[in-house]
């Protein structure tokens, strides 16, 4: 079974191809983690098309499930956690998302020569990320009225037996040595998660922790310590992110309004228990929740951007950078699409080339800016990417002053070669019938140029 692309430059929509990858992924991973390794996406754009989305969905639940449904305890009723404290606990969810991955591919990618693998950074977050799909969606067991607990530990077992699939294959080992190399890699995540897990709960305790709504206060001091609370975890969130103050600011806000809206449900929901109805101020509270968290994923999206507050470039003005033919090959079809969603937009244009003897190319460029603050993450970590075997090879090289990943399948010929100019725009190159030379020229031949005279177009 073949699964689409879920980088920017598929032809097919982002949700489309993001649920047949999910749907694969759970499904039939045997058959996905080949198609997954062959894949040229990078760390930013695997976090753009992918763990964000999920990342967001089963934070959103989670919050859903312990502060609107509650958690039914025998013989105690139903408890919910306060919006406030839930509220924290979605953004520090995802912060632990988006970081955790990071470190489970950095375990990944560390404990690959124990196992006789090879070291690739950059396979070892794509096998974090994917492996994490079943347990990301298992969280909408969290909404179901019973045995919720059983199903969640049931999917994260099926997470690691993924992942177990995976790492032979995406991390060029050997398959005697899976269930070694899994298993160390659970422990080793285990033990980090702890001390990522210390440091989470640390900042929730600075911002005010989970008893501080016990404390009797007035609707002003509530009012006031609210806000303080969601300036200083929209900060946290921004600097790990790399954001700017617009982009904190913007979190703290949001992250106030959901908290002020869960407030007034509290209220609404008060008054329901006491009179029969709610109160006639308190009736748009619901809708009112709805339109707070939507900002609050907004908010999310944009801080993703980091100190890049940066419109995408339109996509027409990088379909206009595709040349008429490129090395030797006439293109036989030029397109570009503008993709908008969680509070982040993103453009590409796609260009396909076709030579006399039957070889083929096919150009990308796409304006990531969107997730230009996780490109910067990711690019802040040490890794390095040079492995060989008879069928091909796969290595980091500097052409024209920029950092390439070059990969290269000698039995099909197949080629692929990616590199990032300033930071923003995701320049690919896909090969087939061609040796690694012809993609080589081809992205000499290009004027990268025109990309790093757009470095800051489209402030915002």
């Amino acid at each position: 079974m073949n699964s689409p692309s879920i980088t920017p430059s598929h032809s097919d929509s982002g949700t489309s191809a993001l649920i047949g990858r999910v749907k694969n992924m759970v499904l039939t991973p045997k058959t996905e983690w080949p198609i997954v390794e062959r894949e040229p996406t990078s760390i930013g754009q695997l976090y753009f098309s992918y763990v964000v989305p999920l990342a967001l969905l089963a934070a959103v639940l989670a919050f859903i499930h312990v502060t609107l449904i509650g958690v039914h305890v025998p013989f105690g009723g139903t408890i919910r956690q306060p919006v406030i404290t839930g509220l924290m606990s979605l953004v520090m969810t995802l912060v632990g998302a988006f970081i955790g991955l990071l470190i489970v591919g950095l375990v990944i990618n560390v404990l690959a020569p124990t196992f006789g693998a090879v070291r690739d950074l950059r396979q070892a977050v794509k096998t974090a990320a994917y492996a994490a799909t079943p347990a990301w969606v298992g969280s909408l067991f969290g909404l179901l009225p019973a045995f919720s607990t059983l199903l969640q530990l049931a999917a994260d077992c099926y997470a690691v037996y993924v992942l177990y699939l995976g790492l032979p294959i995406m991390m060029h080992g050997k398959q005697e040595k899976a269930a070694g190399y899994t298993a160390t890699v659970v422990i080793c995540t285990i033990v980090l998660g702890f001390v990522l897990g210390a440091v989470i709960g640390g900042v929730g305790i600075a911002t005010g922790g989970a008893l501080a709504h016990l404390m009797p206060t007035s609707e002003a001091t509530k009012a006031a310590e609210r806000e303080q609370a969601a300036a200083t975890v929209g900060n946290v969130l921004g600097n790990m992110l790399g954001t700017d103050d617009k982009g904190k600011q913007d979190l703290g806000n949001a992250l106030s309004k959901v908290a002020a809206a869960g407030d007034a449900m509290e209220k609404s929901t008060h008054a329901e228990a006491g009179t029969g109805k709610p109160a006639t101020n308190d009736a748009a509270a619901p809708q009112d929740a709805g339109q707070a968290v939507g900002g609050l994923v907004a908010a999310l999206g944009g801080a993703l951007g980091g100190s890049h507050r940066v419109a995408p470039v339109d996509f027409q003005t990088l379909k206009g950078m595709l040349p008429a033919s490129l090395a030797g090959m006439d293109r036989t079809h030029a397109a570009g699409e503008a993709k908008q969603g969680l509070g982040m937009q993103a453009t590409n244009a796609r260009g396909t080339y076709q030579g006399s003897d039957g070889s083929s190319l096919e150009l990308t460029i796409a304006d990531a800016s969107a997730v230009s603050g996780l490109m910067e993450m990711a690019e802040a970590l040490p890794q390095t990417t040079n492995s060989e075997s008879d069928s091909g090879y796969e290595k980091d090289v500097m052409l024209g002053g920029h950092k390439v990943h070059e990969k290269y399948d000698t039995h099909s010929r197949h080629a692929e070669l990616q590199t990032i100019v300033a930071k923003r725009f995701a320049v690919e190159l896909t090969g087939n019938g061609v040796d690694m030379a012809t993609l080589e020229s081809a992205l000499g031949s290009l004027d990268l140029g025109q990309l790093e005279a757009l470095k800051d177009a489209n402030p915002k």
